[in-house]
This record gives structure tokens, sequence and C-alpha cells, in this order.
């Protein structure tokens, strides 16, 4: 290949992802050798990174392990990986028609194994259609393991006793029937994968130790290069991207950062990129780099000032009027007017289309990118949850009165919800004089959950009340030998063959005629509220006479009204029991042969 040629080569862009505390800033550090990390809140990561990796601090790296690494050909300049707070950000990393990302690397623990963010994550790998390879972490923490600083996965494993090899094994094996499950035809260790483009490889690692990472370097590399690389080259002209945080930076202000996909983008250059209410467009002021190795979101050293940037790079833009940026949103440079035209209807398509406002009744959700914003939707319209309004920003008033307005077409629906944004003080006060719930969370599947218990919850409880004022099917029949009174009230003793008997509620026979109402409702001695089926009670009827009025082993019936069988019927049908339904069956048909004309139902 000529020198030319070798320049359009693009280094790929290799997204981290993975269930939170599973180690995947780790590994990057250990690469790095840096402490990012310890940097972020509690040890978690907050916010998008990116980080270019040159291939000869790579090949510096993979020489502590083996000689032999360090000694390959590679066509590429370098590996940019993006490091995600979770699965939500992944999202943020798309352009039109597909992943920004050419390949991820999905890091599980080796001693948790999968966890619902390593689902969730594996679902958005499959639905951007980005392979990936699978970093089984921390296998320091084995059992017996025998740790040799930044081995070759393939060294420290022979040199393992049996039971502990057993044990790894195992582990791995049980991934793979959980991705079996997932509808993966299988995963497997690298070295046991003849065909890369059949079988997810598996390389097991350690962050604490080293132990694996150059093994994992190697795979990814090789899988770049042989599969990927006919996509890496990039056209020269406009820069195409996407805003991974928007930020205020001492000394600059607010500035963006960006992971340039496409392209090329030069100090002075005019740009679109997605706003709040509308696309902003800016002229670049300044492009700073971080230092080769280091971190765009929390950099060891200052960044560089540079003139042009081509793609793929992580880089830090300053412009003026970008405080209405909407991380997330896609970003792309103009040379012409024509061409500005064109990238603004395009931006203003992309935003617009993953956020909704509609007519209906549903929830109200607000994110922090847009990227988040697409994942919450996704999550809560597959759990059959509707959404009324969804937009980027903090929690306003304006949106406590959205949700005031569907709470008069379902009250379970006005609610709030929130994914990694503050709520505002008015908004706080607003709700608090609505009584709208609002929830607030950091993890998409905590905030559904939280969601989901509260809905059901609300449903629970009103269903529980509105059936506690019905009148309940129920089918008796009298015990004679149990006639304790005939009259003045009469008192005998009754099986409830079926459905569920109050006290005060009317009584009829089989031929429907009148009975009276139930005085008192007995057990034992003791007065009851109710009796299912099986119970066998005492009932008390003022009014009539045993032997007159009835005879003393009548089946009697509760009357129910029409106007609470239309309600059973209608709307509560599935919280009745089989024999609730059975004998509420039943009456139905029986009220039909007396021909009482409602029953024509």
């Amino acid at each position: 290949m000529s020198n030319a040629e070798e320049k359009v080569i693009r280094a790929p862009i290799a997204c981290i992802l993975g269930h939170i505390d599973h180690g995947k800033t780790s590994l990057l550090d250990y690469i790095r050798g840096t402490v990012v990390q310890e940097r972020e809140a509690a040890g978690i990561t907050q916010h998008i990174g990116a980080s270019f990796f040159p291939i000869e601090d790579i090949k510096t790296f993979l020489s502590k392990s083996k000689e032999e690494f360090a000694e390959k050909e590679f066509k590429i300049p370098g590996l940019l990986i993006v490091d995600t707070p979770g699965h939500a950000a992944f999202l943020n990393l798309r352009k039109r028609g597909g992943a920004v990302a050419d390949i991820a690397i999905l890091v599980v623990d080796i001693m948790s194994g999968t966890q619902p963010i390593t689902w969730e994550s594996v679902r958005i790998l499959r639905e951007r259609k980005t392979p990936f390879i699978i970093a089984a972490n921390k296998i320091d923490r084995i059992p017996g393991w025998k740790s040799i600083k930044d081995a070759d996965f393939s060294d420290v494993y022979k040199k393992q006793k049996q039971h502990v090899k057993d044990y790894l094994d195992e582990k791995l094996m049980r991934m793979s029937v959980d991705f079996l499950q997932e509808g993966y035809k299988g995963i497997a260790r690298y070295d046991k994968i003849k065909d890369f483009t059949k079988k997810i490889a598996v390389i097991p690692t350690s962050a604490k130790t080293g132990e694996g990472i150059s093994t994992l370097l190697m795979v990814l590399m090789g899988l770049v290069q042989q599969y990927l690389t006919k996509n890496l080259k990039f056209s020269e002209g406009s820069a195409q991207g996407v805003v991974l945080e928007v930020k205020k930076e001492r000394g600059y202000g607010k500035t963006m950062d960006v992971l340039i996909y496409n392209g090329n983008l030069h100090k002075g250059d005019e740009f679109v990129v997605g706003g709040l209410n509308n696309p902003i467009k800016s002229k670049v002021r300044a492009l700073l780099t971080p230092k080769p190795m280091d971190e765009i979101r929390d950099p060891r050293q200052k960044f560089d000032s540079v003139d042009n940037v081509s793609a793929a790079a992580g880089i830090k833009v300053l412009a003026p009027d970008v405080d209405e940026v909407v991380a997330g949103s896609p970003f792309k440079s103009i040379s012409t007017e024509e061409q500005e035209e064109q990238v603004y209807r395009e931006i203003e398509e992309e935003v617009e289309k993953i956020k909704i406002r509609t007519e209906k009744a549903g929830v109200v959700l607000k994110a922090d990118t847009l990227g988040s914003l697409e994942a919450l939707e996704n999550h809560f319209s597959k759990s059959n949850v509707s959404i009324s309004v969804a937009d980027v920003g903090a929690i306003k008033k304006e949106d406590i009165i959205n949700a005031r307005i569907v709470k008069d077409f379902d009250p379970y629906s006005a609610t709030v919800l929130g994914f990694n944004v503050p709520v505002f003080p008015e908004a706080e006060e607003q709700a608090n004089k609505d009584n709208i719930r609002i929830f607030t969370n950091n993890v998409i599947y905590r905030l559904l959950e939280d969601y989901l218990d509260y809905a059901q919850t609300r449903k629970a409880e009103d269903t529980a009340q509105e059936l506690s004022e019905l009148i309940l099917p129920a089918k008796l029949k009298m015990f004679p030998q149990y006639i304790f009174r005939n009259s003045s009230p009469a008192v005998f003793g009754v099986n409830v063959e079926g459905g569920t008997l109050q006290a005060k509620v009317q009584l009829m026979t089989d031929e429907g005629k009148k009975v009276g109402r139930v005085h008192q409702l007995q057990d034992k001695g003791q007065n009851i509220d109710k009796a299912d089926k099986g119970a066998e009670v005492a009932i008390s009827i003022r009014g009539i006479e045993v032997g007159r009025d009835i005879e003393k082993d009548e089946t009697l019936f509760v009357k129910v009204p029409e106007s609470h069988v239309r309600q059973l019927i209608a709307k509560f049908l599935n919280e009745l029991t089989t024999d609730q339904k059975d004998v509420l069956r039943e009456y139905i048909k029986l009220m039909r042969e007396i021909e009482t004309p409602w029953w024509g139902m």
C-alpha cells in the first residue's frame, strides 16, 4: 500500500461498556498507567470520555507481556477508545444510518457474571449491529489464582492448578449459556475460536494485575485489522461527529467534548450542532486535544492547541454561543451556504425524532443527553409505558404542568421521570402543590422499576378500594340441620359454594325470589365482614321465616345490582378469582332465564 493510501486509514473507534463496577475504566487505566477512575465520583464513571492510544504506545504496552507482540505489524495509527458511564451513553454515539463505534469491548465481572445492564448493553450492540468482544474481568479474584503481573492470558493460565482452571472454565461456560439464551449461537475463549465471524471471543483479564490485557488488545486489533479496515477509510471533507459532553472549563468557559468520526475539522470552521430548542450555528475558536494516552474528560496534562484534526479523534471545541448545545447531538462542519441549509435540516430532524411531544396520556421523561433519552424511550416503550413528553434538560415547572394535564386522562401516568438531571426548586414546589410524583435515578432500569412499582401499587390500591364498594357474587347452600332460629331474625348455617359473601347484601333463591338482606355474618360466634368459597358460616336475616318464606335446604345467590355486574365485567374481571367468575356467570345465566329485562346484555 502506498504512503498516500496509508494516510486515509483512520483510527478505529472502540467503545467500552458493561455493568456498573465491572472494571471498564480500570482496564483502560491500566493501559494508560493513570488513575482516572479514582478522580470520578464514588469510583463510578459519570461522564463519557475518549482516549487516543497511538500504535507505538500500544506496542510498548504489549512488549510488557511478550516481545513478539510488539513486533506485529499494524496498518492502523492507533485506537480511539470511548469510555461510557453505562449503556445509555453508548447511544449518544450514533450517526445517521448506524453506530459510531466500529467495535466494542463488553466488560463482565467473571465472579458475578452477567447483570441487567450487561444485557441492556448487548441488546444495544445488536440493534446497532456493532461487533464486540468480551473482557471477562477480575480473574485475580478466582479462588487459588496465582497472578503474574502483565502476563499474556495463555501463559498465566498454564501455570494454574487444575481445580483453578476448572473453576474459570465453569464460569465461562455459565456465561456462554447465558448468551445462548439471549440468542447468540456461542461465545468462547479466544484461543478456542477458529472463525471469529461466527463466535464472540472472550478474553479473561485482570485490571488489577494486568493479566490478559495485552491479550485483549491483540485480539481487538487483530479483529479490526482483519475484518474492519475496509470501513476505516474516511473521505476528505467536512467533519462529522457527535457531542459527548458540554461543560464549563476554568479559563475557557463553556466547551464541547466532540467525537469526530469522519472528515476534517479546522480552527475557524463554521459548524451546526443540535440545541435545546433549535440547531445552533457557531464557529470553531480553538481546537484542544488531550495528550496521547490521556483522557479528554479528566486529563493529567494540559491540552494541546491544534489548527486541525482528522477522524477519528476526541477533541475539545471552544466556540461562542454553545450554552444550549445538547450532549449526544450530531455535529457537522459546513463550508458553503447550500451545505449549511442541508446540514441544519438534517440535524433538526435527527434531534426532533428523538424528542417526543404528543397529546396522549403518558409519563413525562427528562434526560441529560439525547442518547440517554433514546435509551429511556426504548426501555419504557418495551415495557408498554406510554410517553407524553420526552425531552432533554433539568426538570422544570413546565414538566409538572404537563404531568398535571395527563392526570385527567390517566392518573397513573401523571409522573415526571428524570435520568441524571437536577430538579429545579419551582418544579418541586409545583409538584407538591399538584400532587405529582417525581422520580429521579442515574440507572435507567432502576428508574423504570421505580415507576412500575409505583403505578402497579397505585392501581392495586385503587382497584381494591373500588372493588370494596361493589357487591360481589356468591352462591350459598343452606344446611337443613343447622337452623338455629326460624324467624325474628332467622338464623341458619350455610356453605359458601363459590364467590364471596359479604354482610348487608341482599339474597335471592335460585328461582329469583327475594329472601332478604344479610343482617349479620358469623364464624364460630364472631361477627365477620365476608366469607369466601368453602367457608361454613351462620347468617341472620330479618323479616323472613324458614319453612314458610324459604325452605330449609335452599340454594341462595347474592343479588348483585345491574350496575355492579356491568362494572365487574368491564373493569374488574381480571381481579376476580376463578370461583367468583364462575358464580358471576351462573348468576347472569339465572337472571336471563328469569327473563329480567336488563339481562339481555
